[in-house]
């Protein structure tokens, strides 16, 4: 039953009365560009407890601002009155109590993050304004900003944060010392020059942070051996796509491959060339579907491809390709080995990982072993 020697393998279908797909679109959707971001540039979701520490301490800050200014000192400003300030801490104060109320219900909103970052940079630059010491103490409170921000959300929002802090900052010194600029230029360059140094350090030191980070998580959802997704990744992201599936009407494809006979070529050739196997179809796996899809290896000799924005169609005939180049390496090779693939869509077969996945391994049992190479779809 080798694939080697063989004539070349046909494809077929047989599942519940099933049928080949049709014709009904010429030429597969392929992608606009990928529209995945690279994760390392992403404004990365932070966890509900640590949202909530950065809350309590926005509540800390508002009470201290305060108490600076009511009791600091004798409050005088040529923008607002004391009066108006305190009418603009109790509107910062219900403003981030609608936002804690939103995280509390919606903590993986990076909408949410970004406007309250906005709103923070925005805050401390009314309060720089009206601070009445000639350097004002308040303007450390920038650095506070941009570090709370960069460390909790990753270097995008890091980089937000930095560049609107000195947006603002450079605004609001400028609406501040505009009369008197001479005589203050000294104490707001070393000011600037100070901030800055700690800014550019803080982002070197978080650039690397953010690589390492990266680094350790990519290799705790990637298979050691393949480098495609592991099990508990896979999961993670078949819940995320299989969701906004249901919510966004986006058909998903789940393509399950289980290999034929693999355990001969451990036994006939050892377990070094079978791992050397298994990175080979990996990599056919990944070369014969788009960068917005996702590849798996789901255990031993079982993979499984979560096809995004795809109907069972285009994904029949990726699958098709991956058929076509697997027998053509395996016969290169004299390999006795074939490839049993399933598909089924989300969510007209089952809106969970599980449960297509049990239909399609199902539908493979039905005809595993018939042909060397056999892909079967559900209708």
């Amino acid at each position: 039953m080798g694939t080697g020697s063989g004539p070349s393998a046909d494809l077929h279908m047989a599942v519940n009365n099933t049928q080949p797909p049709g014709n009904r679109r010429q030429g597969e959707r392929r992608r606009m560009g990928d529209r995945r971001q690279s994760r390392s540039y992403q404004c990365i979701a932070a966890s509900w407890p640590d949202q909530r520490l950065q809350f309590i301490t926005r509540y800390l800050f508002t009470l201290i601002g305060i108490v600076y200014f009511n009791w600091g000192f004798e409050y005088h400003s040529p923008w607002m009155t004391l009066e108006q300030m305190n009418g603009f801490f109790i509107g910062y104060l219900l403003w981030n109590t609608i936002l804690f109320l939103h995280a509390w219900h919606y903590p993986e909103s990076m909408q949410r993050v970004r406007v309250a970052l906005w709103g923070d940079v925005l805050g401390i630059s009314i309060v720089v304004l009206n601070d009445p010491w000639v350097v004002p103490l308040t303007s450390m409170v920038y650095i506070v900003i941009v570090l709370g921000n960069g460390m909790r959300y990753g270097m995008r929002c890091f980089t937000e944060a930095v560049g609107a802090s000195f947006l603002l900052a450079m605004l609001t010194l400028t609406m501040r010392y505009y009369h008197d600029l001479e005589g203050v230029m000294p104490a707001i360059l070393f000011m600037n020059l100070f901030s800055a140094l700690i800014l550019v350090y803080a982002y070197v030191l978080m650039s690397r942070v953010e690589r390492s980070r990266q680094s350790l998580q990519d290799s705790s959802r990637r298979d050691p051996l393949t480098r495609l997704l592991n099990r508990a990744a896979l999961e993670e992201e078949a819940e995320r796509l299989l969701k906004a599936a249901r919510e966004h009407k986006m058909p998903v494809v789940v393509m399950f491959a289980d290999l034929d006979r693999f355990k001969s070529i451990n036994d006939e050739h050892g377990h070094s060339e079978g791992d050397e196997v298994l990175k080979s179809i990996a990599r056919i796996f990944t070369s014969c579907i788009r960068d917005t899809d996702l590849a798996a290896r789901y255990g031993g000799d079982e993979f499984v491809i979560l096809l995004q924005d795809i109907e069972l169609e285009q994904a029949f005939r990726i699958s098709e390709r991956i058929q076509k180049r697997l027998e053509r390496w395996v016969r290169e090779r004299h390999y006795d080995v074939g490839i049993s693939i399933g598909l089924g869509e989300a969510p007209r077969h089952g809106d969970t990982l599980e449960t297509l996945l049990d239909q399609v391994d199902a539908a493979l049992y039905e005809c595993k072993g018939r042909r060397d190479l056999s892909v079967v779809a559900l209708t």
